[in-house]
């Protein structure tokens, strides 16, 4: 299990572990080293109160330590200039031979002595401690004064313990906020009384929970929307039905007939225009832009409704159209020119005229349609682009989604769409600008 708990406590009872030994180490070998130091001087000493004329005692000195036996382990000996040992004491340690004058460390009947020999006169006076003894009693010094700092890792892992479980405990709450949550409850979660380190994230979460309130309002707006389009027309069928079924003529017949026809055809439109809505809707699962021929593109869709112009006279054409490739979504650019030529033909009279241009302009690429129509005023060129919003007066057979479409995959693609009057006469141009560079871009 991947806890951060853990991991932290890990390392933080790592690293005090390491600092812990580190000072035991250097805390061992320092006592250890001044116990020495004192050993020697205790020799010295020793050496140095032993008298060397007339009748003597040599001296039986204290212990030095509780460590120490209660038998003296120091050994005294005098010897003469000659190497020749004149008096002796505490021969039950051992007897070490002669060493150097002054401070050495020697083998002697395969024991390791540490010795001070001091000259006086025609005598040598020496001390020695078996190193045995002198290491035993200074390794048991050193741990003792290093036991409490061992007692501290203890005390501190029980500290760190205690920090790590209490400074992650905001953490801890936050999650259980989340867990506790309603699937639909999107209220932002409360950012008082926060620490620093979780303020970026509560606010990053907050964010994301207001864009996807959004996003379910948007769509619950969009399922109602919806439903209540598309009841218009499956009611108009519904009735022309019954028309139908009680039509005693077959003119009755046939009209009635043609009218659910047509009922069925807006409902089948309203339902397609839905369904490509709600393909642009989903960020996530939008296509990947590739590289798209804009100019062979325009020719395609201008004629594929070339049989509806002509079905109402009108004149139908590309007037410019310079080489553009742009990185983008060919399916959505697809939609966006078809419902634009739908739209103006539509709305031009019969006879009227529709033309399209294409045309490069430095980093982007400009796309116009211009119909005959009647236009659009300028207090309803925003409107238009709302979903399912029809001007009064319009031809019924429209869905109200088309520009509302158009709009998203412009705005996908980072490009802008304008609606003006036509030079002469009356009639609509829509002008769409996209960006030859925004493929790296799309969101």
């Amino acid at each position: 299990m991947n806890s951060m708990r853990k991991r932290l406590l890990r390392w933080l009872l790592l690293g005090q572990l390491l600092a812990v030994v580190l000072c035991c180490i250097v805390s061992f070998l320092y006592v250890r080293n001044e116990l020495e130091d004192l050993f020697d001087d205790r020799l010295r000493q020793l050496a140095y109160s032993v008298p060397v004329s007339g009748d003597f005692e040599l001296p039986s000195p204290p212990p030095l330590t509780n460590l120490q036996d209660d038998d003296d382990d120091f050994v005294i000996q005098v010897w003469d200039e000659n190497g020749t040992l004149l008096h002796h004491l505490n021969r039950k340690e051992g007897t070490p031979s002669l060493a150097e004058e002054g401070f050495s460390t020697h083998f002697s009947h395969n024991m390791l002595w540490r010795s001070f020999v001091l000259r006086q006169g025609e005598r040598l006076i020496q001390t020695s401690q078996p190193f045995s003894d002198r290491l035993e009693m200074t390794t048991g010094i050193a741990v003792g004064a290093i036991a409490p700092v061992l007692l501290l890792i203890l005390v501190l892992g029980g500290i760190i313990w205690i920090s790590v479980r209490r400074s992650l405990r905001p953490l801890t709450m936050l999650t259980e906020q989340l867990r506790q949550r309603r699937p639909l409850a999107l209220n932002p979660l409360p950012e008082q009384a926060l620490p620093d380190e979780l303020h970026p994230l509560v606010q990053a979460l907050n964010g994301l929970l207001g864009r996807l309130k959004g996003a379910l309002d948007g769509q619950r707006r969009f399922v109602a929307d919806a439903a209540h389009e598309l009841r218009t027309p499956l009611t108009a069928v519904s009735l022309q039905a019954q028309v139908l079924q009680l039509a005693r003529s077959d003119e009755e017949r046939t009209r009635a007939l043609r009218q659910v026809r047509e009922g069925i055809e807006r409902a089948s439109h309203l339902v397609h225009q839905l369904l490509t809505l709600a393909r642009l809707e989903p960020e996530d699962q939008q296509r990947p832009f590739e590289q798209v021929d804009l100019c062979t593109l325009v020719k395609e869709v201008v004629a594929e409704q070339a049989p509806v112009a002509v079905k109402r006279d009108i004149d139908l054409g590309v007037s410019e159209c310079e080489p553009a490739v742009l990185g983008g979504d060919a399916e959505g650019l697809r939609v966006l020119l078809g419902n634009l030529l739908t739209n103006a033909i539509r709305y031009s009279p019969v006879g009227g005229q529709v033309d399209v241009r294409l045309r490069r302009e430095a980093d982007q690429v400009g796309l116009e349609v211009a119909d005959s129509g009647p236009g659009i005023p300028l207090a309803e060129r925003e409107r238009v682009f709302e979903r399912f919003y029809r001007r009064l007066g319009s031809e019924g057979t429209g869905s109200g989604l088309g520009l509302a479409i158009v709009r998203e995959i412009v705005t996908r693609h980072r490009g802008t769409i304008e609606l003006t009057d036509v030079e002469r006469g009356t009639g609509l141009r829509v002008s769409v600008r996209l960006p030859l560079n925004s493929s790296h871009e799309q969101r």
